[in-house]
């Protein structure tokens, strides 16, 4: 993310960049970005650079191991999201081709949005709209998005900024 927390826009280019996204909206749900952004270079490590088919091998054990790294967000749940997120996304990648033609193939926003909430754990209705944006998916605009929702703007899309 930029300094202001607006996050930078990518183009995913392997599966590894997309699994990236989505391990980051598991770990950025209910914290500060700063906080995940500080951790980042030893969740990228613990994780294997994101690669799903390696961290889709992971287990209980591997899970243990993590939670006990004092230099990773040690929260059981999302560690454990990671890895059967991994297992999901090799599995649609498998079923589908590729993740990008699963995700397209949902449709429109709201169904993409549902799909991704439905298929992995700790994606919510923000971490679907983050890993879409991030990813350069079609999104709707974030005002809108927010308003709908009744959620309060970021700080850098405030009086104007953004």
């Amino acid at each position: 993310p930029h300094e202001s927390g607006a996050p930078r826009q990518i183009t995913p280019i392997t599966p590894s960049d997309w699994f990236e996204v989505l391990t980051r909206a598991v770990f950025n749900a209910g914290m500060s970005w700063q906080v995940v952004q500080a951790r980042w270079p030893a969740i990228a490590e613990a994780f294997a650079d994101f690669e799903p088919k390696v961290v889709s091998g992971y287990d209980e054990q591997d899970v243990e191991r993590l939670v006990t790294d004092d230099r990773l967000i040690r929260s059981r749940p999302k560690l454990a999201a990671v890895t059967v997120n991994a297992r999901t996304f090799v599995d649609l990648a498998e079923e589908h081709g590729d993740f990008p033609t699963w995700l397209h193939g949902l449709g429109d926003y709201d169904a993409r949005e549902r799909g991704l909430r439905r298929a992995f754990g700790y994606i919510g209705e923000f971490g679907a709209y983050w890993a879409q944006y991030t990813c350069g998916v079609e999104v709707p605009d974030h005002r809108e998005w927010a308003a709908a929702r009744g959620r309060p703007l970021p700080a850098h899309l405030q009086d104007g900024a953004g």
